[in-house]
């Protein structure tokens, strides 16, 4: 589910709790990487809730702006209760992802059909081989392509990505959901290193 809520997005605001130090410490611990791994790098605004309950020096807020620093990101503290800085945050992503570095991020991050051609012909003999019966794992990738509208002809990586996640989902009947997990991670790749 975390996945398929992030794929495609090319903003995350990523908000902790500052009166609670652990959710600080889960944005740079598990968040962050979950982001950078289904997204590769896109703009992050990290934002720490609670400003009218903690101060600007505490331990939580120092630790957030230290994160916001190593990734180079900017780090706004907000209350949603009294909405203190929250249109700000909202204002601030939206500035990142209109600049001109958004668009040529964006350009780079591209890419062709010919190379997403290319990964499905790599994701779909991957699967096959992992499965074990060829004519019935073909008969599986066509089912899962077309729900997820994979198109093969002019593929994009939205609906690729998809169609991986619908793999999994079968993977993980059959070979159970470690493995289902270690192959969805190898065809991600197969994805993110095409160009």
């Amino acid at each position: 589910m975390r996945t398929q809520a992030l794929t495609g997005a090319h903003g995350v605001i990523l908000v902790c709790d500052l009166t609670r130090i652990e959710t600080v410490k889960s944005v740079e611990n598990f968040w962050l990487p979950e982001v950078w791994e289904v997204l590769g790098t896109p703009y992050i605004a990290f934002v720490g809730n609670k400003c009218d309950l903690s101060r600007p020096d505490s331990e939580s807020a120092k630790t957030l702006k230290a994160v916001s620093e190593k990734a180079e990101m900017p780090m706004m503290l907000c209350s949603a209760k009294t909405g203190e800085n929250v249109e700000a945050v909202f204002k601030k992503l939206g500035e990142m992802m209109i600049s001109g570095d958004f668009v040529e991020k964006k350009a780079s991050a591209e890419l062709s059909a010919e190379s997403l051609a290319a990964a499905i012909d790599d994701v779909v003999s991957d699967f096959c081989e992992q499965y074990g019966d060829t004519a019935k794992a073909m008969e599986i990738v066509e089912r899962e392509f077309n729900k997820a509208g994979v198109n093969v002809n002019l593929p994009n990586k939205d609906s690729l990505l998809m169609a991986i996640e619908y793999l999994s989902d079968i993977e993980r009947d059959v070979h159970g959901r470690d493995i289902s997990e270690v192959n969805k991670l190898r065809r991600w790749k197969m994805i993110d290193e095409a160009r």
